[in-house]
């Protein structure tokens, strides 16, 4: 029982309360995110580009991060099992 109330506390810790009907908790990852999107598109729309060239940008950005994230893991868990 003892280690059920531990990964509660640590999913709390990774986690950030937000206001919903039900309150439920949102990771802490993705909030970071969501706010960094955020400012992206508003600070490269302040400096004149168009909407539309920011959200492609954005979603190539991602697409690529995700891409590059999947490789440098795989690249070290093929490593480490050598």
């Amino acid at each position: 029982m003892r280690k059920k109330h531990t990964n509660q506390a640590v999913a709390s810790a990774a986690c950030v309360e937000v206001q919903t009907t039900a309150g439920t908790q949102v990771p802490v990852s993705a909030a970071v995110v969501v706010v960094v999107v955020l400012l992206l598109t508003t600070a490269l729309t302040a400096r004149g580009m168009t909407v539309q060239t920011v959200v492609t940008t954005l979603a190539t950005a991602g697409l690529l991060g995700i891409e590059l994230v999947r490789r440098l893991v795989e690249t070290l868990t093929t490593r480490r099992t050598r």
